[in-house]
């Protein structure tokens, strides 16, 4: 009997052990993720303060900037009352064209405004923008290999265009 009560002991504790060796295994596995975690954690950190850092230089006043050449946005038709602007911006990160745009006709359905800048007859898409409660603006970084000599905005059946396709709402010469 009691080889018996011996025997379910060695029992008992054969399966306890087996559980235990079971949570050890489970606790070494978290361990082992919780360390990659961790260096994941500790990448994260060191990508973030990057970003932080671009983000800081990005929203430092440029130095040296220089306003070139403003011209005020003409309606391209009698009935159009939507009024621009577009600037010329030099600073130490390029040459900018600013376009602020008013009085903008209302969009409907994925009709989007697109920017061009017109060389002879050839476009050059500078930038699409929604417009909200009839204003917009677009920021493009020009190629200073290229002269242009019309800006214009056009109203779009879609922000995917790679040449007018809708109609001219603004426009105005620019000096090459």
């Amino acid at each position: 009997m009691a080889s018996a009560g011996l025997a379910a002991a060695a029992l008992v504790l054969g399966v306890y052990t087996a559980q235990l060796q079971s949570q050890i295994d489970s606790l070494t596995q978290q361990a082992a993720g919780s360390s990659a975690t961790q260096e994941q954690l500790v990448q994260a950190q060191a990508q973030n303060a990057q970003l932080q850092e671009q983000l800081a230089s990005a929203l430092e006043p440029a130095q040296g900037m220089q306003t070139g050449e403003a011209v005020k946005l003409n309606p391209a038709t009698q009935d159009i009352v939507a009024q621009g602007l577009a600037t010329i911006v030099i600073d130490s990160k390029g040459t900018h064209l600013v376009v602020q745009a008013e009085n903008l006709p209302n969009l409907e359905g994925n009709e989007a405004f697109q920017v061009w800048l017109i060389k002879g007859d050839t476009p050059q898409n500078a930038g699409t923008f929604l417009s909200r409660d009839g204003t917009g603006a677009v920021y493009y970084t020009l190629d200073s290999a290229n002269d242009y000599d019309t800006v214009a905005i056009t109203l779009e059946p879609d922000a995917m265009g790679d040449e007018p396709r809708g109609t001219m709402i603004l426009a105005a010469k620019i000096k090459g």
